[in-house]
């Protein structure tokens, strides 16, 4: 078998499994699981801590927000948007399947105060700075 075929070969195979495996779908990556991390940032204003996770092309109601007082949990699963059918890539950069973003809280924030908006393909998680706050990891919902 020649060089190229061997390499076409590999690659129908790699296309095969990153389908497959993007359209699995159903179950959120736990936080040890294999996944890609969208690019975010956090900061703070006077009063507020802020993280801005880019998840362009996403249904809100498809994303999880957790959050304690050391911790902002932002998981879920992209499915593949290109159409159906054998494609031969050129170029491919854009993630699809199960993501997590963990951002470490790095300033004291009222746990209770999380609010989260999605807007234009990004995630808003919003945090009031104040005394802080004891309990467990609780679950945000997104607005819109």
């Amino acid at each position: 078998m020649a060089k190229n075929d061997r390499l076409g070969d590999l690659g129908d195979i790699f296309e095969i499994l990153v389908t497959s495996y993007s359209q699995k779908g159903g179950n959120l990556p736990g936080e040890g699981g294999l996944c890609w991390e969208p690019a975010a940032d956090a900061y703070e204003t006077d009063d507020r801590f802020v993280v801005q996770v880019d998840l362009a092309g996403l249904d809100p109601a498809s994303i999880e927000v957790q959050t304690d007082d050391r911790l902002l949990l932002v998981r879920g699963v992209r499915p593949e948007s290109s159409a159906p059918g054998k494609k031969h890539f050129h170029k491919m950069e854009i993630n699809v399947g199960p993501f997590a973003c963990r951002v470490p809280i790095s300033v004291t924030v009222e746990p209770a105060s999380a609010r989260a908006e999605y807007r234009n393909g990004f995630l808003f998680v919003t945090f009031i700075k104040g005394a802080g706050g004891q309990g467990g990891r609780r679950q945000i919902d997104i607005s819109r």
